[in-house]
């Protein structure tokens, strides 16, 4: 991968999400000011996750199996065509819905042979730096697009929803451009001639036991995370923040959530260390019972606060791990099943966060999203004892180090010698 074409890729991921998300903050804003029931808001949300999670599992396959280029521009495609539909269609319209689903498939298709373009022909074990490097670059480069489309579709929404839905299509049409040139440039991902760590290496099977622990909570995460996107509206309009103070918020959350990548790139206790992911979530679940209490936008900031760091840990640590645990040619996979597992969380955390709000009322969901993570907690915890832990005495033998005893849900060791 030359190095003057990066920059185009995470130009592409900013502009990708910033479309996106001017779309999905017009929906849920406009559904939540026309007094949609909560269960509507969730439909619209848990379809959106739905058809993201699809399409990032079978971009993910497409991209490995045959021509990665094909599904990239293809997710631009449907990106551009989605946001035309979602600016001319009425929101009561049967077709509505469906239109604003094609804006999942489209994102799902773009994301997983564009991470594996990233990262071609690098070996995490090796050159862990230039990797976390890459990854940081890319995970900056969609969250400012996606802060950058929630501030500018709040300001925008306030005069006239048929603008938002504009700047949305414009930067969509560019987005197409940009894709067709990237695509001329880079190269099939099976054609990539790099050296691969043998599929037998210890830290290579320690790194894909947490690639598959990331994925359960990525379900717990994004269980939360998706009513931040989806239904906070609700609880925004019932505690009565403006338009434009609510795209403020949501811009300071990804503030937090980047924050969160770049302490993790510059450090890595956190390596091959469960302790770190189950205190992220147990902070998260504290965030959720604040914003289910809060009466002003101060303390519904707070618990968005605590709820941002578990969404940044979680993507960025997933996307290590699917990485390090990955033959090169399996990465665009990879990537797309670890966005297949967030979208998963989404689509089940906002349609039964939306039935709960419906019945028990807007500040029930939040509740329910904190049991789930301490659930899915306990769950890890089993996973760890039972699969995971071998491996990692697996991984001290390796690093002539079997003597050293691992701490409970701790594998830091394992990561200290590898940096040796």
């Amino acid at each position: 991968m030359g190095l003057r074409l990066k920059p185009l890729l995470y130009l592409i991921c900013g502009l990708t999400d910033f479309a996106a998300f001017i779309v999905v903050f017009a929906v849920s804003r406009g559904l939540a000011e026309a007094q949609a029931e909560p269960w509507r808001l969730g439909v619209a949300g848990a379809g959106f996750a739905f058809t993201a999670g699809l399409g990032s599992a079978l971009g993910g396959w497409l991209a490995h199996r045959f021509d990665g280029r094909v599904i990239f521009v293809s997710g631009n495609v449907l990106v551009t065509l989605s946001c035309v539909g979602c600016g001319v269609s009425d929101p009561v319209s049967f077709w509505f819905l469906p239109v604003y689903w094609l804006l999942g498939i489209g994102v799902g298709f773009l994301y997983p042979p564009l991470i594996g373009w990233l990262n071609q022909g690098e070996d995490a074990h090796t050159n862990r730096r230039g990797v976390s490097r890459n990854l940081i670059m890319f995970c900056v480069a969609w969250n400012v697009g996606m802060m950058a489309g929630q501030l500018t579709a709040g300001r925008l929404f306030a005069i006239d929803a048929t603008w938002t839905y504009g700047a949305a299509i414009a930067a969509a049409l560019v987005n197409v451009g940009l894709a067709l040139v990237a695509a001329s440039r880079v190269v099939r991902l099976s054609a990539a001639h790099a050296v691969d760590a043998a599929p037998e290496h210890a830290d290579v099977k320690l790194a894909a036991a947490f690639k598959r622990l990331g994925w359960i909570a990525n379900l717990g995460g994004m269980f939360g995370g998706s009513m931040v996107l989806h239904l906070l509206p609700d609880l925004v309009v019932l505690i009565d923040i403006s338009a434009n103070s609510h795209g403020v918020m949501l811009a300071c959350w990804r503030v937090v959530i980047i924050a969160t990548y770049l302490i993790m790139h510059h450090v890595a206790f956190w390596h091959y260390r469960l302790s770190v992911s189950l205190t992220s979530q147990v902070l998260a679940a504290v965030g959720l019972i604040i914003i289910a209490r809060a009466e002003s936008a101060e303390s519904l900031l707070a618990g968005l606060v605590l709820l941002g760091q578990l969404v940044g840990y979680n993507y960025f640590s997933g996307l290590y791990y699917a990485t390090a645990g990955s033959r090169h040619e399996g990465r665009a996979l990879a990537a797309g099943l670890h966005e297949a597992t967030l979208a998963g969380g989404m689509a089940v955390g906002t349609i039964v966060g939306g039935v709960v709000g419906t019945v028990l009322g807007p500040r029930a969901p939040y509740v329910l999203a904190a049991a789930v993570i301490l659930m899915l907690f306990a769950v890890q915890g089993i996973v760890w004892w039972k699969w995971v832990r071998p491996l990692w005495y697996r991984a001290q033998l390796h690093q002539g180090q079997s003597r050293v005893s691992p701490p409970s849900y701790d594998g830091s060791a394992a990561n200290d010698a590898a940096a040796q």
